[in-house]
């Protein structure tokens, strides 16, 4: 079973089998749950504080409250979570509870999901992309692995330039395939040659993308010189032809 699987699955049972986030939300969120002595972690764990902010962002046992989860992401960033850090993040680079703020949004993200931390930041963006998650979440899971993929997540950044090629990115088609080219380079430098053969086929095939042969060029270079890709290096070839 894949991490991010496993993340998922202990996720849920945290979400649905704690009693310790049951009782602490029913006492933390008594009146409207907004006083300033209820936004934060109280006595819960940092990771148990997470789950509190997850279960109130999407309403899952306890009152709906994007500030009141914003507030508990952050304190339970405060105390050492690298995911709560990455769930702020998100929520500050997409509004989810407050303005955008890319700024903020680069603060918890730089104590979140760092190169040292790349493959739990990568597993923790492909949980929300997850048909069986409680608490799944196309945009979330994107903006996560999109961090992932600029601190060397060769797999986030190919998964986000897959997203975007589909248009599964709620952009048109000819905006979702320009916002993966960068993906899908960054995937190749990285050392994935699907991602190089990938993004140089989908250039290839549409003429509205003529803009970005040069980008074709490049992974189809880097693909062949560095990995050695016989496919990469034949369609060089042809070109030159």
């Amino acid at each position: 079973m894949t991490p991010w699987r496993l993340l998922v699955l202990s996720l849920t049972a945290a979400l649905f089998t704690t009693p310790l986030l049951a009782s602490a939300q029913s006492s933390a969120s008594a009146g409207s749950g907004a006083a300033a002595g209820e936004q934060d972690c109280g006595a819960l764990s940092a990771g148990e504080c997470r789950v509190l902010g997850l279960r109130t962002q999407f309403g899952l046992g306890a009152p709906l409250d994007l500030v009141r989860a914003l507030a508990l992401f952050e304190d339970a960033c405060s105390r050492g979570d690298p995911l709560a850090c990455s769930e702020a993040g998100v929520a500050y680079a997409t509004g989810y509870g407050t303005k955008i703020n890319p700024e903020t949004a680069r603060h918890y993200f730089s104590q979140g999901c760092t190169p040292n931390l790349q493959t739990l930041c990568r597993d923790h963006g492909l949980s929300y992309l997850d048909a069986n998650s409680p608490v799944r979440n196309l945009p979330k899971g994107v903006s996560i692995l999109g961090r992932a993929c600029w601190v060397g997540s060769a797999e986030a950044c190919n998964t986000v330039a897959q997203i975007n090629a589909r248009v599964e990115n709620g952009k048109g088609p000819l905006i979702g395939q320009i916002d993966s080219i960068r993906f899908f380079r960054e995937a190749c430098i990285l050392g994935s040659v699907p991602a190089c053969l990938d993004g140089a086929g989908m250039i290839a095939q549409n003429p509205a993308l003529d803009l970005f042969e040069h980008s074709r060029n490049f992974m189809l270079t880097f693909a062949c010189s560095s990995a050695q890709s016989q496919p990469a290096c034949a369609q060089l070839q042809a070109a030159e032809r």
